[in-house]
């Protein structure tokens, strides 16, 4: 199995390559494979990263359709002449490279330098396309308008198939008996008319055949050879032609074959981009970052290939003075895809892949080397175990300190204690090298080799022994169970069988290993727990957030509130000043002749405008309080609060008690109406006054209980913004739900009238509503 099969790695590339809009594009991505040059891993993260970043924006690289037609341009390079259909794929190709442009004006507010390279290189190519616009159309046809004489050519032609037609139209009125069926076809490019075979030699001109039953011939009568002939000539005229613009527009071509190859191969590697960052938005994934530490960083990180919405995210790391990771745990617990996502987070780095976790961090290696999965061979000998020694034989010639060493299972396949011995060997030799090491395995010397080394790392996959299944969580410091016991008791094992298991497991447990797995059973415990901790502290601040902005808004929406109060004061304060004015201003004139009791008047006036202004000081700021008559900001209804708790507020308005909050009124000066004896006031539960309201309320769909109570609500609605007419939809189907909305709307004194729609109002599925003043 090679390298990239081992993790799967041709799977996640044919996902991006499914992206590619190009088929160029397709193909650079479907021969992705890993670089080992620095700088080129560092290019190419570059012009992902921000690939990324446009796409997050802006959007995916916006490419129209082009073919790969680099051979073409070879060929017109050395002067061949391109057909209407190949000049169609040029200018696509050109359209596609103006789309690219125009599409990195829009990101520029976007630093990319790195795609900035690959952008400046290429070239729109304005009046090439204009010229081949002007010459085909978008079926790759010469346009009429290619040149005066093929227009006059075809303007021509026209007039002939004209005077075919009222020729073939003339004999056919002259002898309609000697016509088989009207019948009207062509023989080498020329007009003929089908007729009786006893008849062909009355006409003249040319008999181009029987048919198979000998009774009917194709004839070329004399009265349609001179119409075919000059149709024969305006063809040919028009074929010279095309020939000659084509080979004028190929030359041009020609000419800017070199840098129409150059685009091509630029924008298909910018589409090969592209494609794999849009895999990486679509999939939450990040371009990583690289280092030169040896150390892997993966926050948030999951399988590729695993769904996100099941897959278990871990965070994993390996830094100094780590130098290798040794994971533990039971049977399909996660030990394998938690070692796969070291390594093919590392290879999809350098091919210039996104990674699936919120932040990844790789170091760079000279080489990755994997022993993962059944290399067994009948043609070539080989049994598991000899696979797996023959790779490590590779692994200990070739691995140097700067390699990356992944290993599954290393050592089984052969007696445990020869496996477990070799595997300590092979540790022990890569770790000498300072090889950067992941191993897995279910060998408990192991476990004890790596708890007694300082550079090696501890973790395993957590397991539930309630649930008796793997959580797939990824644990660090510890050497976990294999748990094959407890598995093998679910699987249906006998208890008597698993329970002298156990016996003999602790037999052959030494005193040490007993304490050691005791202990990492209580960090294993204390991990769990401080996991939920986390979790729980999370909501904590996420509640905390949550009340944290909500009293941003509160505050934000008082100062808004106090500024439009003030403003209306400063209004009001310009009228009452303005009214005062007016009252000097008539007094001044009418001095001498006002009367006592007018001058009385106007004087309390002037008193009372005095005491409005300099209550309107201080009104913006004022509380509500129980019994003050306040205004809707929505609809500028007035009504009395009745009472106050908290941040809600309940007025009474037309009769009905609602609940709502203070941003929702203002103070007024304004009386409420005098109304007929009070009504008592029916309390409702506290709704939200709309700022605007649809014309329409739609119950196709709802049950009858939840049609009530949408009608409801709407009319509530309506009454608080004073709605005229409207209408509601509750189609004819059983006629359900156009009782139940007729029912209410009877029961209902604020409605005036109401009726069936008409057709273009939706008849009788729609009942039309009118309100009282």
């Amino acid at each position: 199995m090679s390298l990239l099969s081992s993790f799967e790695f041709e799977r996640i590339r044919a996902q991006m390559a499914d992206l590619c809009i190009s088929e160029p594009g397709r193909d650079i991505v479907s021969g992705l494979v890993p670089v080992y040059e620095k700088i080129v891993i560092r290019r190419d993260r570059e012009r992902l990263y921000e690939a990324m970043e446009a796409c997050v924006r802006f959007g995916n690289l916006p490419l129209e359709g082009f073919r790969d037609i680099r051979n073409l341009l070879s060929h017109v390079k050395k002067g061949r002449s391109l057909t209407a259909h190949e000049l169609l794929d040029v200018l696509n190709l050109i359209r596609s490279i103006q789309s690219v442009l125009g599409y990195e004006e829009t990101i520029r507010e976007v630093p990319h330098p790195a795609l900035n390279d690959l952008f400046t290189t290429l070239t729109p190519k304005e009046k090439l396309s204009a010229r081949i616009s002007s010459i085909i159309n978008e079926y790759g046809e010469v346009k009429d308008s290619a040149s005066p004489a093929l227009s006059d050519i075809r303007r021509s032609l026209r007039r002939a198939h004209k005077q075919i037609e009222e020729a073939v139209e003339q004999f056919r009125s002259k002898h309609p008996d000697s016509m088989v069926d009207s019948i009207v076809t062509t023989r080498n490019g020329r007009t003929v008319i089908l007729v009786h075979a006893s008849e062909k030699n009355r006409f003249g001109g040319i008999v181009y055949g029987d048919s198979q039953s000998g009774q009917t011939s194709y004839i070329e009568p004399s009265v349609l050879m001179h119409a075919n002939n000059h149709r024969l000539e305006l063809e040919t005229a028009e074929e010279e032609e095309i020939s000659r613009i084509l080979n004028e527009i190929s030359k041009q071509v020609g000419e800017n074959a070199e840098d129409l190859h150059a685009d091509l191969e630029t924008i298909a590697l910018l589409d090969s981009i592209f494609a794999r960052a849009y895999w990486g938005v679509k999939n939450n994934a990040c371009a990583a970052k690289l280092n030169e530490d040896c150390a892997f960083r993966f926050k948030q990180a999951r399988h590729p290939l695993i769904p996100e919405e099941t897959a278990v995210k871990n965070d994993y790391q390996l830094k100094e003075p780590y130098h290798t990771l040794l994971i533990t745990g039971p049977n399909t617990g996660g030990k394998t895809v938690s070692m796969k996502i070291f390594g093919l987070f590392t290879l999809m780095t350098y091919s210039g892949m996104p990674v699936t976790a919120e932040e990844a961090e790789v170091p760079f290696f000279d080489r990755v080397f994997a022993d993962i999965g059944d290399d067994q061979s009948v043609a070539s000998s080989l049994s598991s175990f000899s696979a797996h020694v023959e790779k490590q034989a590779e692994m200990l010639r070739e691995a140097t300190e700067h390699s990356f060493v992944l290993l599954d299972e290393i050592g089984s396949g052969t007696d445990p204690r020869e496996g477990e011995s070799l595997a300590i060997a092979v540790l022990n030799e890569l770790r000498r090298r300072h090889v950067t090491v992941i191993a897995t395995t279910h060998y408990s010397r192991l476990k004890a080799y790596g708890r007694r080394h300082d550079d090696i790392l501890v973790a395993t996959v957590e397991f539930d022994a309630e649930t008796l299944r793997p959580t797939y969580r990824y644990l660090e410091g510890i050497t976990g169970e294999s748990n094959a016991l407890l598995v093998a008791e679910r699987c249906g094992l006998p208890r008597s069988v698993v329970n002298y298991a156990k016996f003999l497991k602790q037999q052959a447990t030494s005193e040490e290993e007993g304490m050691a797995a005791r202990l990492e059973k209580q960090l294993m415990d204390a991990e769990r727990k401080t996991r939920e901790l986390d979790q729980r502290l999370a909501k904590i601040k996420e509640y905390q957030k949550t009340l944290e902005d909500e009293k941003d808004n509160i505050s934000r929406r008082r100062e808004v509130l106090l500024d439009e109060a003030k403003e209306e004061a400063v209004r009001i304060r310009e009228s009452a000043k303005e009214e005062a004015d007016q009252i000097i201003r008539d007094l001044r004139d009418n001095a001498g002749r006002v009367k006592y009791h007018e001058l009385l008047e106007q004087k309390h006036r002037l008193e009372e405008i005095v005491t409005e202004e300099s209550a309107l000081e201080e009104e913006y700021d004022r509380p509500f309080t129980v019994g003050e008559t306040v205004e809707l900001r929505s609809s500028g209804a007035i009504a009395k609060i009745t009472g106050i708790r908290k941040k809600e507020i309940r007025i009474l308005l037309n009769g009905r008690e609602i609940r709502l909050s203070a941003d929702k009124i203002r103070h007024t000066r304004k009386k409420l109406p005098k109304t007929a004896p009070v009504t008592i006031p029916v309390p409702v539960s506290s709704i939200e006054i709309p700022e605007s309201i649809s014309m329409e309320c739609n119950l196709i769909g709802m049950r009858a209980d939840e049609a009530k109570e949408e009608l409801l609500d709407y009319l509530d609605s309506a009454k608080l913004c004073r709605l005229k007419t409207f209408r509601i939809i509750h189609g004819e189907g059983t006629g359900t739900l156009r009782k139940l909305v007729q029912d209410i709307l009877a029961k209902d004194r604020s409605i005036d009238s109401f009726r069936y729609g008409m057709p273009s109002e939706g008849g009788t599925g729609a009942t039309v509503v009118t309100m009282k003043d």
